[in-house]
């Protein structure tokens, strides 16, 4: 596997340039309808996808409107992948709102934040997520509540999934999403080589990006499942049971493949 700090330093470079442009025209947006506030953000992605050197094979197609998307979780990749592909709001822990420079990025981005150590505060940050769908917006969540090493779906957290009780939303979907990095510069992916785009525990964010950078390439599997109406579940626990098998049935399919290959 191949690295350069020089990769590293010109997709740095080119990254700060690129947000900074961004920011600028998506704080425009504010001012215009809703209809253009993901425009900007999508062509952010895309660019991001695009200057990583991020393939992603795709199956399936998301919902376009009164969606909430749910989605296993490995590395701040994730939001890439899926900003690309989604015109959603994404939901995160309320610590990323303290990180310098990221925060504003968030902001610009609409994102949700919930404290998901407060298990008291939960109706709470339903309600917040409930508001932006009835506000025309998706949302995107992980479940698991954080990132893993790439080589499980952990447990979900099903406080999140009590919005499917809502009346008021009732015809709206739940869609499955599964993300599986299956290879990096073109060698396919083993436990060895998942810390260098799996982001978790204490790992350093900053270091750990600078190490991907100067990687390359990566192919990443993106699948959408069948997506369901909120009333087609009896309870909070039913939605997250139906979202976990379909990511994690997907995810151990794509892992086992990948092994496969580096046999």
């Amino acid at each position: 596997m191949f690295y350069s700090p020089i990769l590293s330093l010109l997709k740095l470079t080119i990254l700060c340039f690129w947000t900074l442009f961004i920011a600028f025209f998506q704080s425009i947006i504010f001012i215009l309808p809703k209809i253009f506030f993901f425009t900007i953000l999508r062509i952010y992605f895309r660019g991001l996808v695009l200057l990583f050197g991020i393939k992603i094979i795709c199956n399936g197609q998301p919902q376009s409107r009164k969606t909430l998307f749910i989605s296993n979780h490995t590395s701040y990749l994730d939001i890439i992948v899926l900003g690309s592909k989604i015109n959603g709001l994404f939901v995160a822990k309320s610590e990323i709102n303290r990180w310098p420079i990221i925060n504003l990025l968030t902001k610009i981005a609409k994102t949700i934040f919930i404290n998901r150590k407060d298990f008291f505060k939960a109706n709470k940050q339903v309600k917040k997520i409930s508001c932006e769908l009835s506000n025309g917006y998706n949302v995107i969540i992980f479940p698991e509540g954080t990132s893993n090493d790439g080589n499980r779906v952990l447990p979900f957290k099903s406080s999140l999934f009590e919005i499917v009780k809502n009346e008021k939303l009732k015809n709206y979907k739940l869609q499955p999403v599964s993300i599986t990095y299956s290879t990096m510069d073109d060698i396919p992916i083993n436990r060895l080589f998942r810390p260098f785009f799996a982001w978790y525990g204490a790992m350093d964010l900053a270091s750990h990006a600078w190490n991907f950078f100067g990687i390359g390439n990566c192919e990443i599997k993106l699948n959408f499942h069948d997506s369901k109406s909120f009333s087609n579940f009896d309870n909070r626990k039913d939605a997250s049971l139906y979202c976990y098998k379909k990511i994690s049935d997907q995810f151990y399919k794509d892992l086992n493949q990948s092994y496969t290959t580096c046999r």
